[in-house]
């Protein structure tokens, strides 16, 4: 079927027969939206949206020429479910984006949102999948500029949809619901109403980065779960490893004077205040600022040996116990350090407890800067789930999360 060639379309969407392309359009359709489907095969486009114009992708350039876009909404990927070299990912997912983002700027569009799974994030990611939609990613902000809407996304599901990787779940009922439940809090997901509420938006930030997942902070059932260990290890500190701390409180009592356990103000969830307790690495009357702008040598001997180990952490068992703290999270920062609460509040980063360690900690990104940490915080409350939180917490017990630098003397 051949789009007629004298309309306004308010979005175009390629990929258009896949699975989240099959849910969206009806979804746009019926808020009152002209939309296009664009796919490789125009028999599917017919058989899935009776009454909708659909085109397949051999006549898109001649519809480039004639027709107004508004937004494209590109879905079009080869994923990792799909076999293939690095080449037929570069040529699907880079070649073919490049490709869709001249037809876009011939036909005057106004808002290209590009879309991709959040995979592509992470830098450690070596898929080819995930390598080529970075790349995809820089060459399509070089094609569209101001008119980029970069849109990375979770799990696709809808209302009774669980994907397809889990449809078997779709015909479940109320027994897939609960079994869905519990899969979202180990994997970051993105619902269907999520991705349609951004794209009818009229207003968006050009090249900022959209992560849309669902909040699982709203999820009772992630929060009983990371209470539950935050409770089972702070207990399992204080108790299993007492004789451990006495030789640690020892250590410290002989080495410098002053007191073993360093409590301090922190700002903790909803910026509400909190003494945070730790054991102290650095010489009485040490001034009260961001570690970052401590010189190195008012760290003591034994000091050295904790931050290096983090087993100056171990008395946040009183905060974890408490639930002022939580295992993985921002790290808490002092009621000084303005720019980066600003920063934080800005992001809405301050709705999530503290952590002892954290997302932009195993990224070794610290305090000294703080809106790149408060945009690595945001990027955790985006995609935070019980196994993201298990990895970081054995990145940081096999040595990366280290804390924050302390700064070199003023004389070297």
């Amino acid at each position: 079927m051949i789009a007629e060639t004298t309309n306004h379309y308010d979005f175009i969407i390629t990929g258009a027969s896949g699975n989240i392309g099959r849910h969206l359009i009806p979804i746009l359709a019926k808020n009152g939206r002209k939309v296009l489907a664009v796919s490789r095969n125009s028999a599917s486009l017919r058989m899935l949206y009776a009454g909708l114009e659909g085109v397949d992708v051999a006549d898109y350039e001649f519809l480039a020429n004639q027709q107004i876009c508004h937004t494209l909404v590109h879905l079009a990927v080869r994923n990792n479910n799909q076999s293939g070299s690095l080449n037929d990912f570069i040529r699907d997912n880079v070649d073919f984006s490049t490709w869709i983002c001249a037809q876009f700027n011939r036909m005057g569009g106004q808002r290209f949102v590009n879309i991709a799974s959040i995979q592509s994030l992470d830098d450690a990611n070596t898929s080819y999948y995930a390598i080529s939609k970075r790349i995809a990613q820089q060459c399509v902000k070089d094609i569209i500029g101001d008119k980029l809407d970069n849109v990375y996304i979770g799990y696709f599901h809808g209302k009774s949809y669980f994907g397809k990787r889990l449809s078997p779940l779709n015909s479940a009922g109320i027994v897939g619901k609960y079994i869905f439940d519990v899969f979202k809090i180990i994997k970051p997901s993105t619902s269907l109403g999520i991705i349609a509420d951004h794209l009818l938006k009229l207003d968006f930030t050009p090249n900022k980065i959209y992560i849309l997942t669902d909040d699982l902070l709203k999820s009772s059932a992630y929060r009983y779960a990371v209470r539950a260990t935050d409770i089972i290890v702070s207990i399992s500190i204080l108790l299993l490893l007492i004789p451990f701390l006495i030789i640690i409180y020892a250590l410290i009592r002989i080495d410098s004077p002053g007191p073993v356990v360093f409590a301090q103000a922190r700002v903790g969830k909803h910026q509400a205040l909190f003494t945070l307790y730790k054991f102290r690495t650095m010489k009485r009357d040490t001034i009260a600022a961001g570690t970052h702008e401590v010189s190195v040598s008012a760290v003591t001997r034994v000091g050295r040996f904790l931050r290096k180990t983090k087993l100056d952490e171990l008395p946040q068992a009183i905060n974890l116990l408490r639930g002022e703290m939580t295992l993985v999270g921002p790290r808490p920062c002092l009621p000084v350090q303005e720019e980066l609460i600003n920063a934080r509040s800005v992001l809405g980063v301050y709705t999530m407890k503290p952590g002892i360690t954290g997302y932009a900690q195993i990224r070794d990104i610290d305090m000294s800067r703080p809106q790149e940490l408060a945009n690595s915080d945001h990027i955790y409350m985006k995609l935070q789930s019980l196994s993201l939180n298990l990895k970081i917490i054995l990145l940081t017990a096999f040595g990366r999360g280290r804390g924050d630098k302390v700064a070199l003397p003023k004389d070297l």
